[in-house]
């Protein structure tokens, strides 16, 4: 099977600090399966953060997941430092590992919702989609670290707004937030985002975010 990022999205108790949290998550190194852990706060609000973990399959997660008395005993220690229950997807990132995370001060994390979809939309839809990454970290943006990954969610019941949908998660690498705004405003950007609008279909709505990723 493909290999897989399992991100988390979670929000923190108030007052919670992060680095013990960092902490219960290093246990999930020590896994089979497991290729790295890494962890940030979102930059827009720093109560939440995100776990991007990379793993040689989904199986290799879920194998993990079926451990009960291990499994449970790190969401119980979890779950003392978040605010609810945490919405984790898994996706097929190319390329992989995706280095932005790790080569990029700032990576700006973008998830796409979609109607479920035939294949051959999809197939056009991630094209859709690695053409503008591809655009905006060639086009030479200040501040743009030239790194990108992008793919669908293996889940294609991924919830958005009351509604079952199929993920396109889209990653790209700046040397900072201010950075990424700046280059937002050229005509350059609005160019390339504008085409990417008009070649997808069945997109239901989107969210962005940046994270600074450490590896724990």
């Amino acid at each position: 099977m493909a290999p897989v990022t399992q991100l988390v999205h979670a929000t923190l108790k108030p007052g919670t600090e992060i680095e013990p949290l960092y902490k219960i998550f290093e246990t999930l190194k020590a896994q089979p399966g497991n290729q790295v852990v890494r962890g940030s706060r979102v930059h827009e609000n720093p109560d939440q953060f995100r776990l991007a973990i990379d793993w040689d399959s989904i199986d290799a997660h879920h194998a993990f997941s079926a451990a009960t008395a291990a499994h449970e005993e790190y969401m119980g220690q979890v779950a003392a430092h978040i605010a609810g229950p945490p919405k984790v997807i898994h996706a097929e990132l190319s390329p992989f590992p995706p280095v932005v995370l790790d080569q990029s001060p700032v990576t700006e994390l973008l998830v796409a919702y979609f109607a479920p979809a035939s294949g051959g939309d999809e197939a056009g839809n991630l094209a859709a989609a690695r053409q503008p990454a591809a655009g905006l970290t060639g086009a030479g943006f200040a501040g743009s670290t030239g790194l990108s990954a992008a793919g669908w969610t293996v889940e294609r019941d991924v919830e958005f707004k009351g509604e079952p949908t199929r993920a396109l998660v889209v990653l790209l690498g700046w040397e900072s937030v201010e950075a990424h705004e700046a280059a937002h405003e050229t005509d350059a950007y609005q160019k390339i985002t504008a085409e990417f609008q008009a070649a997808v279909r069945g997109v239901k709505g989107h969210e962005v975010s940046h994270v600074s990723a450490k590896i724990l």
